[in-house]
């Protein structure tokens, strides 16, 4: 069954259409996401003490799941970057881990890794598109090679301070940092991994880097700053150092700000934009968009061929979930699809595909 949660009259009855339409042509059990809440205003090592208790169960297998996936001499240089971890991550990415860390009883060297491999091996989509009106939506599938298992430690957050949620974000269990993230009223940015190196030399050229950011912490400082705006989140994404070759996708309020930013670690090697009405949408995978994807793995161009069949003129969330739900774009490794649109924070909304 379908969950909804909506913040208006209007929401509810556009996602009860999206289930109507679906019912007879999805093939996936879609669900949403639990939503939960961090408080701002608690010292950081307490604010994920209650999610992390909540899945706690699951903390030893998540980094199990991800040590398989390494080699064994990539563990020391974890441990070394946990002992080193208030002078290598800015605040209060370090106390944060440390009091998630505690709440699922592991190592602050596997949190680490629970924040630093996820954004440097998803596979994506992502879509900012623009309506005739000027209206700008951003949506996203997030692909993961163990997508069961990863299914079950989905989970969208409010991050609040006072009360107000101050921006909220889609996550995996174990993450302080943001693959998908949106600043009402400002921003909305998704990740979308570039393959460029293999994971020990970017785990190195990480340490040696004492610039250099997770891609999702990058992601969280921008929604976090107050007085931010698209030309701002745009500028930071392009120069920030990276311990990973990514793409980002953002979001504006206004017409026109939508980009795709191609990045290696030091710095945007393209910025591309929206220019209604000749490119009225921009969609990425994890392949430069100048060049052709591989036949094995081509989710852009349906998605493409949906979106011109779709127009300009009827584009808005629910099309973009549509588009996201086509195969090859819906696919056995997708995880969740996120809508969302900054100029309305209220439609901020995850689910949990299951293909």
């Amino acid at each position: 069954m379908f969950a909804v949660l909506c913040y208006s009259p209007f929401k509810m009855l556009c996602f009860i259409v999206l289930l109507l339409s679906f019912s007879s042509s999805s093939s996936d059990n879609p669900i949403q996401a639990k939503r939960y809440t961090v408080n701002l205003d608690l010292p950081p090592e307490q604010r994920w003490l209650d999610i992390a208790k909540e899945y706690k169960e699951h903390g030893r297998q998540i980094v199990d799941v991800l040590k398989s996936m390494l080699p064994p001499k990539v563990f020391p240089l974890l441990e070394q970057l946990a002992l080193f971890a208030d002078n290598h991550f800015p605040a209060p990415y370090p106390d944060e881990m440390r009091g998630y860390a505690k709440g699922f009883n592991i190592s602050l060297a596997d949190m680490i890794l629970c924040n630093i491999l996820y954004d440097l091996t998803a596979y994506c989509t992502s879509i900012v598109a623009q309506d005739k009106d000027g209206n700008v939506y951003h949506a996203r599938n997030l692909d993961y090679g163990h997508a069961a298992y990863l299914r079950k430690t989905t989970y969208m957050v409010d991050f609040q301070s006072k009360g107000n949620t101050v921006y909220s974000g889609t996550a995996f269990s174990g993450q302080v940092g943001l693959a998908t993230a949106q600043r009402p009223n400002a921003v909305t940015i998704t990740i979308d991994e570039r393959d460029q190196g293999n994971f020990i030399e970017n785990l190195m050229m990480f340490i040696l880097d004492k610039k250099a950011l997770p891609s999702m912490f990058a992601v969280r400082n921008v929604v976090a700053a107050d007085n931010m705006d698209f030309n701002q989140a745009v500028k930071y994404l392009s120069e920030v150092h990276l311990d990973a070759d990514v793409y980002y996708i953002v979001g504006g309020v206004k017409a026109g700000e939508g980009a795709v930013i191609t990045r290696d670690k030091l710095k945007a090697v393209n910025v591309w934009k929206l220019d209604a009405p000749q490119r009225w949408f921009l969609v990425e995978t994890n392949y430069d968009h100048w060049t052709t994807p591989p036949t094995s793995d081509d989710r852009r161009d349906p998605a493409i061929h949906a979106l011109n069949k779709t127009g300009q003129a009827n584009v808005d969330l629910i099309a973009l979930y549509k588009v996201l739900s086509i195969s090859p774009v819906l696919n056995n490794s997708t995880v969740y699809t996120t809508v969302m649109q900054a100029k309305d924070g209220s439609a901020f909304n995850t689910w949990v595909r299951q293909p």
